[in-house]
């Protein structure tokens, strides 16, 4: 155990339930893995050691009651409560069922599991939580990792994890392949082979407590100009482009929906239109790119080369402190850490 990177997480949904089902999947299998190893690390090189949430129906349980059947390490770990600095969720405040804790109490909780990173997947929104979340990560001693669109990362955060020898990494995860990720796959694409986009957009529909959370204009809005930006980068042109979540649908569950357009011209002028839909999975397209970048991370923070996180952040976050093309970004991690460079 002791050998092993050492997860705590907040938020216990279905991101975190499927990693902790992946965790167990992985023990003896590397199919549908993107990358087997990294950083000469494999998934049995990590643990979960604690999980918190807010949701009083969750908080309390243990693992493996959340997840049947599960044999792992710390399928005995029990939910513990977490913080909530923001305007409880509709979803989870209905009929008063929350439990949370005092940012002490949290603290307190967290720095008796010891663990190497606080992996943040709570709802979208919850800005002001995630920023304590991040700030609790600081005060005892691990590193940060935000899945969700709060902006943790700055000048002046990144310098106080580094100055204690921890590493944050953020902000919005990017899936592997979700509609962002592939929206800049196809502009990069097209743009590779000569063609000039003008106009495109990316509606996403989807049917989970994040997508409902999103919902909230001000939070809809900023997640709109994160994405528009992140895949504006792909074209050496301007274009018009617009993408983002439009509604929420019970129906879908965990899955996602995303409709593209995309308008351009080739040879002579000639109209290129591209017209259609993709539908995945919101948290096991996640996490994979969780798992390669803590493994990452962790490889870095053994060679204390934390000046290299940026690497990290480009190629798993939509809005990380250095945005890169979505190619670039494939390549320099993969050539950092895939290839033989941080292998003893």
């Amino acid at each position: 155990m002791s050998d092993k990177i050492k997860i705590a997480v907040a938020g216990s949904g279905n991101v975190t339930l499927t990693l902790i089902k992946g965790l167990e999947f992985y023990k003896n299998s590397i199919e549908g893995l993107w990358h087997p190893k990294v950083a000469d690390m494999t998934l049995n090189d990590m643990t979960i050691v604690a999980v918190f949430d807010i949701d009083s129906a969750k908080v309390g349980k243990k693992i493996v009651q959340a997840v049947p059947g599960c044999k792992s390490d710390f399928a005995d770990i029990v939910i513990q409560p977490g913080i909530m600095s923001d305007t409880v969720p509709f979803h989870i405040n209905q009929n008063g069922q929350t439990r949370s804790v005092s940012y002490e109490e949290f603290v307190k909780s967290l720095k008796s599991v010891r663990p190497d990173f606080l992996v943040n997947v709570i709802s979208s929104g919850l800005d002001k939580t995630s920023e304590k979340y991040a700030q609790a990560a600081l005060d005892v001693g691990c590193s940060f990792f935000n899945a969700t669109s709060a902006k943790t990362i700055t000048e002046n955060t990144r310098k106080l994890f580094e100055a204690k020898g921890l590493m944050i990494l953020g902000d919005d995860l990017m899936s592997q392949f979700g509609g962002t990720a592939f929206h800049r796959g196809m502009i990069d694409f097209m743009t590779s082979r000569g063609i000039t986009v003008q106009k495109a957009y990316q509606l996403d529909v989807g049917g989970n407590q994040d997508t409902m959370n999103t919902m909230a204009e001000e939070t809809r809005e900023r997640k709109r100009n994160i994405k528009t930006e992140s895949i504006a980068i792909e074209s050496p042109s301007p274009f018009r482009s617009t993408a983002g979540t439009t509604e929420y649908a019970e129906q879908l569950g965990d899955s996602r929906v995303s409709y593209y357009w995309m308008e351009a011209k080739g040879f002579l002028g000639s109209a290129i239109e591209m017209d259609l839909a993709l539908r995945t999975s919101d948290s096991t397209n996640g996490c994979n790119v969780i798992v390669d970048s803590l493994r990452a991370a962790k490889g870095l923070l053994n060679r204390k080369e934390l000046v290299k996180s940026d690497i990290i952040s480009s190629y798993a976050f939509k809005n990380p402190p250095k945005k890169r093309h979505i190619r670039e970004c494939i390549k320099s991690f993969e050539d950092e850490f895939v290839s033989r460079k941080l292998i003893s």
